[in-house]
């Protein structure tokens, strides 16, 4: 049995994977050449020169202009993959337990181009398979999450005057914005990056009768919401949230993802 040396490699039952990954555990600290490679795997040298290639070929290893390795580019995409992966199981988290503690349907919109796209939910409501969902894109009229994005945009394009301007300031300014639409009362709040842009709006929906205020969300819920849009905030990715759209909010687009 060969005796792999390379620190932090877990062994299991195929030998040309474990090899594989003794290899890539060198490469994590850092580009080596075929000699560091040998002696920091304890395998031998046509053996890790075969692997090497092999691995090269698909993409998971490298090599620089110095003849040096380094982990390829195929494992990086792979990362950046998995650490969306884990943020979205955190987001959902979020969403589930803002859902739970208000009793409203939760929602986190992005823009892409000039399409306003849900892109996660948890619903109110549990169907006979499971939770709820709404699939496809359906165009909606003005509403608070409309006013969100439009704040941000109108804002940084320097678009709007008068009232209209110092309508889109006041939203900015306080994060959050509710009304009415379709019979439904819709909590949009901001969800900013650490340079202030907008990344995504979360929104609260549900049937206004319900609200402890009947017409509005209170203190509690608005906080929360917030809270949730922070912590969110470390973990979304910033996708063209703020591009330009058709200043006409109907013509934008929700497509809602299941959760």
């Amino acid at each position: 049995m060969v005796t792999i040396t390379a620190p932090g490699v877990v062994q299991g039952r195929v030998g040309v994977l474990n090899k594989a990954c003794a290899i890539l555990a060198v490469l994590e600290q850092g580009p080596a050449c075929l000699p560091e490679v040998v002696s920091g795997t304890g395998l031998k040298r046509p053996t890790v020169h075969r692997l090497v290639l092999a691995m090269q070929e698909l993409g998971l290893v490298q090599a620089d202009e110095q003849g040096q390795f380094m982990v390829g580019p195929r494992l990086t995409r792979l990362a950046m993959v998995a650490q969306h992966a884990m943020a979205d199981r955190e987001i959902r988290r979020e969403l589930s337990a803002l859902r739970a503690m208000t009793g409203a349907s939760v929602r986190l919109h992005q823009r892409y181009g000039d399409q306003r796209i849900c892109v996660a939910e948890v619903l109110r409501f549990k169907s006979a398979a499971g939770e709820g969902t709404s699939v496809g894109a359906v165009a909606i009229a003005a509403g608070p999450v409309s006013r969100v994005f439009l704040a941000w945009r109108r804002f940084n394009g320097g678009h709007g005057t008068g009232d209209d301007a110092l309508a889109c300031l006041r939203i900015r300014h306080r994060g959050w914005v509710q009304g009415a639409v379709d019979g439904s009362l819709v909590l949009a709040v901001a969800v900013c990056g650490r340079d202030g842009d907008l990344a995504a709006v979360l929104s609260l929906s549900g049937p206004s009768q319900r609200t402890r205020r009947g017409g509005s969300y209170g203190r509690e819920v608005i906080k929360s919401a917030m809270e949730a849009a922070a912590r969110i905030s470390g973990r979304l990715p910033i996708k063209e949230a703020t591009a330009l759209i058709d200043g006409r909010d109907h013509g934008l687009q929700v497509r809602s993802a299941s959760v």
